[in-house]
């Protein structure tokens, strides 16, 4: 009998250990995403190919919504329930997967290129923008965790969306402004178009989803409490 015993205890312990959870597996993958992003940003301050306002602004922005804003103005309350903001639908799922190809995927192609032909000025002209958005990346899960309220979770999109549209109106122009290119033809409309596209978009996603939608809707499940207890 303690031969059988002793046989199923064996056959337990020689069971593969059990896959990590949904949550935790997530987690992971966003930690490495926020890496990813993080050494994205390292490596164009470090090539020179951003101006220190936008350094200054990523740490300044991070400063203010992290310690003035989530404890003065919208200190996470113990009773808050983080909900979903965004649209759950599939045309706002492709929505968001074009957003995530054209703003990031294509000008990290585009100066990936930039770099091997040589075309400083071009890689210079989207480098801020390409630096910020990565900075969003990186800064969103944070605000999205349970120590931030969901208004402070949402304003970082909003803050850095409105910081981004200074740097996209100058990459169009410069863009536009130069005939010639490392690359030829290729690159110069390529460029135009890359840049043309981002603006508009992000122009977009600022006036038609993040002020109308994203934050309205933050603040009614913020403050939906007070109203309950009233």
């Amino acid at each position: 009998m303690s031969e059988e015993i002793r046989e199923q205890h064996d056959l337990t312990d020689s069971k593969p250990s059990p896959p990590l959870p949904p949550q935790k597996q997530g987690l992971i993958i966003s930690r490495k995403r926020q890496l990813v992003f993080l050494a994205l940003m390292i490596f164009l301050a470090a090539k020179g190919l951003v101006g220190i306002e936008d350094i200054a602004f990523v740490i300044l922005c991070t400063i203010y919504l992290f310690v003035v804003m989530a404890r003065f103005a919208f200190p996470r309350k113990q009773t808050e329930q983080k909900k979903r903001l965004a649209p759950k639908s599939k045309l706002f799922r492709a929505y968001f997967l074009g957003t995530a190809i054209i703003g990031l995927l294509f000008p990290i192609c585009y100066v990936g290129d930039g770099i091997y032909r040589g075309d400083i000025h071009g890689v210079g002209a989207v480098a801020p923008h390409l630096f910020l958005l990565s900075g969003q990346v990186f800064t969103e899960p944070i605000g999205f965790s349970d120590k931030f309220s969901t208004p402070v979770a949402s304003l970082v999109p909003v803050f850095y969306n409105t910081r981004r549209l200074y740097p996209l109106l100058d990459w169009v122009k410069a863009e536009f402004s130069d005939t010639q290119r490392p690359g030829g033809s290729v690159r110069v409309y390529g460029g135009r178009a890359i840049a043309s596209v981002n603006t508009v978009m992000w122009f977009y996603n600022l006036f038609g989803f993040l002020l109308p939608v994203l934050l309205p809707r933050s603040f009614e499940i913020y403050f939906s409490d007070d109203n309950k207890d009233n």
